[in-house]
């Protein structure tokens, strides 16, 4: 069961949850969309996860979403956000994620996350403000 995992972050807190992700389902292949662009042909499973700004996921992952609809239903498939207002969550998935694919979704969820001017100093805890076990709990559902 092969899984791509496809991000886009700014401040980093994807990234961080992706490292989190990619230590609860092994052998997954992850894929920073803002530096390659995936080939999603071979993969039975994928994972989108991006950040959310001004109450929309990141343009890449949008963008890559509108061209690959039609393909996406095809898959198993997971979406995760990182926003720093757990309250806006389903509001931000419902403007963007269309319909069908959310409703074929295993599952959708928010990790949180945090403002870019209050991202974590290197050296210091870089999952702060990171829901760490709504990750596991993610990952767990997502390969069941």
């Amino acid at each position: 069961m092969a899984v791509l995992v496809i991000y886009a972050t700014k401040t980093g807190a994807t990234e961080q949850c992706i490292k989190v992700l990619a230590e609860e389902i092994s052998n997954c292949t992850i894929c920073n969309i803002q530096m390659e662009k995936p080939s999603i042909e071979d993969f039975d499973r994928i994972i989108l996860g991006a950040g959310v700004r001004d109450g929309k996921i990141y343009k890449t992952i949008r963008d890559f979403i509108k061209k690959n609809h039609n393909e996406l239903l095809k898959k198993r498939i997971g979406y995760f956000i990182c926003n720093e207002k757990p309250k806006e969550t389903e509001e931000i998935i419902e403007r963007n994620i269309p319909a069908d694919l959310k409703e074929a979704a295993i599952c959708i969820d928010s990790f949180g996350g945090y403002k870019a001017y209050a991202a974590p100093k290197e050296g210091s805890d870089q999952l702060k403000g990171i829901f760490v076990d709504k990750i596991k709990a993610f990952s767990q559902k997502f390969m069941s």
